[in-house]
């Protein structure tokens, strides 16, 4: 079908081919970027495309005030590896479109057997779905289909196909969480190429309004690093239709997390939004520590904790905590670990650390100059307050999915309803000492339900339905401030396991004219156990200073509640 050219004053529009049809609209998209389109709209229909080169099927790269629009269609990915892609792009909307798969990056069932010694179960996969031993699994109930209460960590499960249509899930002690006539959906995430539905990279300014993604080899959403300031409005992660031949509505979305966003400038704004039934967290805005290496003179070599992020840029602050000190970065470069002139006892430090110990950091090394001189020597840490997406605003969204709304940044939690069994959790998620800090948080106007049913884990500090918590050691929670200036106020939580808010290690913190409903009528997990976090709390209270707690209502409180507010040691 040839261009069509309607409006030629200020930018032209694009009418590409709809379908069903054999026309691929990826190279007609490419065509009209290079001639400097700035409006590009799809035909709405049903596109499946296969991969052509590289770890996606359709890359943006470098596109700048373009708006794409893309109401009615569906990229169906034939191939389970990214379906888009967006490098070094600015100002760039994107419009209506819906990303799914086909084949599914998972498949469901339910379990139809379970092992005398409790080591396994077996799954009889419904009609429709793939069958596939993926080894990924989620536990559910079958009259809510959503995460069966109290199940544990099913990590390190293995899968495999013992019969057409029958997959046997071995893990111990997994025939005494999921028992017959359970359901579970078991996924996996690429088979090729790179994962996730959707990949924003190095961006800024990048709008989505009324994108969904229904199942994802991977995240649904992942936006990292760059100046960020997106916009994600009208947006959905959510399961799709039944698939040919089902009967049984699909059960999940993402494989793993809805939507991430990590180690940007500026946090994005998420707003009418919807995310249900994804695999892991629901949506979390994550940053990373970096410790020091070498400090030789006025040069300082780094390394983040994540190895994927592309880390602190010229102009950036660093910081050793919220009460400083802090710099400033003012060149640039980055090295690999063997050229970066470490010490032999640096070097064995790093060589021999373990998934989780402090000396565990990226193998690229950041040699930065600072302003001024720094006291920093190998061992210490630093993070950036502009590289964590400080400023995000998470507002009238609703969530009805298994995983937590995980924050690592400060910004605006407001307006949503929360359904989820691990609620909203505040933690930097560093190990042992390293710098961490989380200012300027506000969370109000939310509606939090059903949380504190997330597996059990005695070793966390995670523990309330609204946590916020930080660990210096596998016992202690940290005494010095991390997280300062947090206003926690006019939220309704009803219901669920356990404390319904924990609170450590912050420094002026408002919790005010919150509404505490129907708390401790269910028996209370040990998260928290080995912290001396008290599970028969309503509120729970620990090593902070400048707490203000007023106005707050604690109704109908269950049999399972000692003294409702307690502060801890």
């Amino acid at each position: 079908m040839p261009l069509r050219h309607s409006l030629p004053c200020l930018f032209s529009l694009l009418i590409l081919a709809s379908a069903p049809g054999a026309e691929d609209f990826r190279p007609l998209v490419n065509k009209a970027l290079r001639r400097g389109e700035k409006r590009i709209v799809i035909a709405p229909g049903i596109y499946r495309l296969e991969p052509k080169s590289g770890g996606e099927l359709w890359a943006l790269s470098g596109v700048k005030d373009v708006e794409i629009i893309a109401d009615g269609v569906t990229l169906v990915g034939a191939k389970l590896m990214r379906a888009i892609s967006m490098h070094r792009c600015s100002s760039v909307v994107v419009q209506g479109l819906t990303v799914d798969y086909d084949p599914l990056p998972f498949t469901q069932g339910e379990v139809i057997a379970g092992s005398a010694d409790g080591g396994s179960i077996d799954v009889k996969i419904h009609a429709g779905y793939p069958r596939k031993a993926y080894s990924r699994i989620d536990v559910i109930d079958a009259k809510t289909r959503f995460r069966k209460k109290g199940m544990p960590f099913l990590w390190g499960t293995k899968a495999e196909m013992i019969s057409e249509d029958v997959v046997r899930i071995r893990r111990e002690g997994i025939a005494k969480a999921a028992v017959i006539g359970d359901l579970a959906s078991l996924s996996t995430g690429q088979e090729t190429g790179a994962p996730h539905a959707i990949a924003i990279d190095q961006c800024e300014r990048i709008t989505f309004r009324n994108v969904t993604v229904h199942s994802a080899p991977g995240m649904g959403i992942l936006e990292a690093d760059g100046e960020g300031g997106s916009v994600f409005t009208g947006c959905k992660i959510v399961p799709g239709p039944k698939p040919a031949g089902a009967v049984e509505e699909r059960l999940l979305s993402s494989s793993w997390d809805a939507f991430q966003s990590k180690t940007m400038r500026k946090g994005p704004l998420i707003e009418n939004c919807e995310i249900a039934d994804a695999g892991d967290d629901s949506w979390s805005v994550q940053s990373s520590d970096y410790m020091v290496l070498k400090n030789d003179g006025g040069t300082v070599v780094l390394a983040s904790r994540d190895e994927f992020t592309d880390g602190v840029q010229n102009g950036d602050r660093v910081r050793a905590g919220v009460d400083g000190p802090e710099w400033q970065i003012t060149s640039r470069k980055v090295v690999a670990r063997k050229d970066a002139g470490l010490s032999a006892e640096v070097q064995e430090n790093l060589g021999q650390a373990k998934t989780w110990d402090l000396w565990h950091v990226s193998p690229k090394c950041h040699v930065v100059t600072l302003d001024r001189a720094a006291e920093l020597k190998p061992g210490d840490c630093v993070y950036s307050p502009d590289r964590m997406g400080n400023g995000f605003v998470f507002r009238n969204n609703h969530v009805h999915s298994p995983g937590r709304i995980l924050l690592k940044a400060g910004g605006l939690m407001e307006g949503n309803l929360l359904d989820t069994p691990h609620a909203l959790i505040v933690c930097p998620e560093v190990p042992g000492t390293a710098a961490a800090g989380i200012e300027d948080l506000i969370i109000r106007k939310n509606v939090i339900r059903n949380g504190g049913w997330f597996c059990a884990a005695p070793w966390s500090c995670q523990a309330g339905i609204v946590s916020m918590t930080s660990s210096s050691s596998s016992s202690e929670l940290r005494t010095k401030a991390v997280f300062k200036n947090v206003q926690i106020e006019t939220n309704v939580i009803e219901g669920g396991a356990g404390p319904q808010l924990v609170v450590s290690s912050a420094e002026g913190i408002i919790i005010r004219h919150n509404r505490f409903v129907s708390p401790q009528h269910d028996a209370p997990p040990e998260t928290g156990a080995s912290y001396g976090i008290a599970k028969n709390a309503v509120v729970w209270v620990a090593k902070s200073t400048g707490v203000v707690n007023e106005g707050n209502a604690i109704e109908e409180v269950g049999r399972f509640a000692g003294e409702a507010v307690q502060v801890g040691k």
